[in-house]
């Protein structure tokens, strides 16, 4: 699959820098169906931005496998209901305004 289209990462990079304060921190959302590109397009677009970015993925996020197996969950792992959705927010609504969050992270290996 090929990457995003330069002219698209060269947008949302102009975007992400202009017309905000220094002193702000932006924050830009990827969504998508599942294999649509998001990682990839995040992934470039950090890169493109350079040290004065970060990505934040959800899989960072997962319930615990003990919520999954309680909910019947543990073979959909992945799917939006399968994410702690307030541990997120709570992360989203810190990087908003603190200099420094150390955030978990996820690694299928």
């Amino acid at each position: 699959m090929p990457g995003p289209d330069p002219s698209v990462i060269a947008d949302l990079v102009g975007r992400a820098r202009g017309g905000v304060p220094k002193a702000r921190r932006v924050m830009v959302a990827v969504a998508g169906p599942p294999a649509s590109g998001k990682s990839t397009l995040a992934e470039v677009l950090v890169e493109a931005l350079g040290a004065e970015a970060a990505l934040v993925p959800m899989d960072g996020f997962p319930l615990d496998n003990a919520v999954l197996d309680a909910r019947g969950l543990r073979a959909r792992k992945g799917a939006p209901e399968t994410f702690n959705l307030g541990r997120f927010l709570q992360a989203v609504r810190r990087l908003a305004v603190e200099h420094e969050v150390v955030l978990p992270v996820f690694d299928r290996s």
